[in-house]
Parts: C-alpha cells; structure tokens; sequence
C-alpha cells in the first residue's frame, strides 16, 4: 500500500506543480480567447487528477496512518502516537481540501456549459461532492476545536460557505442575465485558493519553516484564502459591470 501512496504522491506533486503555474494562464489571458479557454480546460482537467489523488491518498492515510506514514522508518511506540495526534487530524483536513478542490473546479467548468440550464447542475452525481462537504467540514471543524489545529476549522468555515452558495445558486428560483459568468470566476478563484493553501500546507511549509518558525506558518497557509478571497471581492463588481449581469431583469429556474 505505500508504494501505491508514494507514486501517488509523486504524480500529485508534480500536476500540483504544473497546476500552480498553469493556474495564472487563464487569468492573464483575453477571456473568451483560444488561449483562455484552452489553458482553463488543461487547468481544469490536471486539477481533477490533483484533487482526486488528494482524495485517495487521504483516505489511505486515515485508513492505516502508521502503515502509510511510518514506513520505513524506526519510531518508538511513543514517537507514533505523538505522530498521530497531528497527522490524522491534518489527514482530514488534506481529505477536506481535496474534496473542496475538485468541487470548486467542476464547477466552474460545470456552470459554463450549464450556463442558463440550470437543471443540468441539479443531478444527483454533480450535487453528491457538493453535499457531502457539509458532514465532511463539519467534522474537521470538530477535530480541529479538539486538537487546536485553527486551520482545520477555519477551511471548514470555507468549505460550508461553499457548499451554500453553489447550492443557492443551482436551486433559487430565479439568476441574474450571465450570472454563470461570475459564478465561473467565483469558482476558479476557489480552486486556486485551495491549490496555493495546499501548497504552503503541505510541501511548502517545508521550504518554510525557517522563515516562518511555528505557529508563525499559519501565516503562510492563510495568504492564499486572504488574498484570494480579496480579489473576489474586489474584481465581482467590476466583471458584473463588464458582463451587465444585471439582477433587475433576472432569469427564471431553468
């Protein structure tokens, strides 16, 4: 089993890698032009082997966390279970954030070719991952209160917001003109939120950890959502003012 997880670790670390990178091509670009959309689907379909790797590995790691994470090495009894008071709960939260990720990013994909037919986005196999953040945040919420790990209530805090806003959006009566635009935007700013937190949560915290000793890391796994969710902020208006997605001549369930 561990030499399943270390090659899947290995090809999630290098299309998270790629992902990083590849993540800024789509928003530089002219939206709507071939480089725009042909980088956003490369994106897209890299994220969803990142985040399903994610996913698997996760579960291999809660399944037999000192099988997956002791290998090879020599630990005592008491090194594996001081080990284990921090890993499964950060298992969890790795769980949560693969799972945010690939709903964020099918549905920004998911919205584009709905666009106004929402009924497409109202199946059961699109509203299933959708669903199932709640019971899986509401648990990494409760195990980071336990442990007093904030990053694990705070991305639960994340991933229930989520999960409210793409269901309000599927299933209230009526959207705006080109509302799936920004709900597009919206979603992709998501799914780079949850790639670059992965990244200093995970291998990046490594790289620094002397810069940023301590509870002083919490700074860099916060920069993503800080940043990103600013930007969300700051530039909604600015592409509802571009795109005219005007909520006084709304559209009707679809």
């Amino acid at each position: 089993m561990s030499v399943f997880h270390t090659s899947l670790l290995y090809l999630h670390i290098a299309l998270g890698a790629v992902a990083l990178l590849l993540y800024w091509l789509p928003v530089i670009a002219r939206k709507g032009s071939k480089l725009h959309i042909n980088a956003g689907k490369a994106f897209y379909y890299i994220m969803l082997i990142v985040a399903s790797s994610g996913i698997v590995m996760s579960l291999m790691g809660l399944y037999d966390p000192v099988g997956i994470y002791t290998a090879g090495r020599q630990m005592s009894a008491e090194q594996i279970q001081r080990m284990l008071v921090w890993r499964v709960p950060f298992s969890q939260f790795l769980l949560l954030l693969s799972l945010l990720t690939w709903v964020t990013v099918r549905h920004a994909i998911g919205v584009l070719r709905a666009k106004t037919d929402r009924l497409i986005l109202r199946r059961w196999f699109y509203q299933g991952p959708v669903l199932l953040l709640v019971p899986t945040a509401l648990y990494v919420a409760y195990q980071g209160i336990t442990v007093g790990m904030p990053l694990l209530i705070i991305f639960a805090i994340v991933s229930l917001i989520t999960a409210t806003t793409i269901s309000l959006y599927v299933y209230k009566a009526e959207v705006a003109p080109r509302a799936w635009i920004i709900e597009h935007f919206s979603a992709m700013i998501g799914s780079g939120i949850a790639v670059y937190t992965a990244f200093f949560a995970a291998g990046g915290r490594r790289m620094l950890a002397d810069l940023l000793p301590g509870n002083w890391q919490l700074v860099s796994w916060l920069a993503a959502p800080v940043l990103g969710l600013t930007a969300l902020i700051l530039l909604t208006g600015y592409y509802k003012r571009k795109y005219k997605v005007q909520h006084n001549k709304a559209l009707p369930q679809g």
